[in-house]
């Protein structure tokens, strides 16, 4: 994903007539200096002459990120920090001592280590049919026909066989999702990959989890879908 970047813009002025900041003070938020904390130091800034408080990235960020710019989530305010309700108190101090805010914010700023980014895990997961495809600027027809409609990941530290082979890859279940561990990392499992592996899982399934009779039509006709939705190999 490109976008164009600009210089951090201060809006919503403090004091009548004062749009343009005179002198800016940058506090880097983190998990170890919130916005709690950074509105224990706006009366000192203020009697400094600072007239503009400049604020690193406020949005969710990676968990523990100590400068906030591997983004998660532009739809939410960084709960690390104390979310939303911490940030207006926030803003309404700095206002009542006539300090304005200036936002670091910069839209193709993302993270998406560690799966905590929802958007780059649902597209990892469902692919070009992912409701957020479009979010990223990913290649889906390149040069290497076998790669067309697949995000390539360079993530493995040997031959996909070799890692096979010694049992780095493996499979496990969440709740009622599969992922794809290779150490600490987990990968989503995509749904038209699942055909095989539940058709090979149901003989063992306690009788409890067997459909009843009741159900059955409405799962058979379901069944025939998800095995024609298999991928060609």
């Amino acid at each position: 994903m490109s976008a164009p970047t600009a210089a951090p813009v201060s809006v919503h002025p403090a004091s009548q007539g004062h749009a343009l900041p005179d002198a800016t003070y940058r506090l880097q938020l983190h998990t170890g200096f919130d916005f709690a904390a950074a509105q224990r130091v706006l009366p000192y800034l203020a009697r400094l002459g600072v007239t503009d408080v400049y604020l690193s990235p406020i949005w969710t960020s990676t968990p523990g990120s100590t400068h906030g710019y591997d983004v998660t989530d532009h739809a939410e305010v960084n709960p690390q920090l104390g979310g939303e309700a911490a940030l207006r108190r926030f803003a309404r101090r700095a206002r009542e001592l006539g300090l304005g805010l200036i936002v670091d914010f910069v839209p193709n700023h993302m993270g998406i280590q560690n799966g905590h980014n929802p958007y780059w895990e649902d597209v990892l997961q469902h692919g070009q049919a992912s409701r957020y495809a479009h979010f990223f600027d990913i290649s889906w027809q390149p040069l290497k026909r076998a790669l067309e409609g697949k995000v390539l990941l360079p993530v493995l530290g040997d031959q996909y066989g070799r890692v096979l082979e010694r049992g780095e890859l493996r499979l496990e279940r969440q709740g009622g999702r599969f992922f794809f561990r290779y150490y600490e990392r987990l990968f989503p499992m995509s749904p038209r990959s699942l055909a095989d592996l539940l058709s090979g899982s149901r003989p063992g399934l306690p009788r409890s989890a067997v459909p009843s009779a009741a159900n059955w039509p409405a799962s058979r006709a379901v069944w025939p879908t998800c095995r024609a939705a298999r991928p060609a190999t």
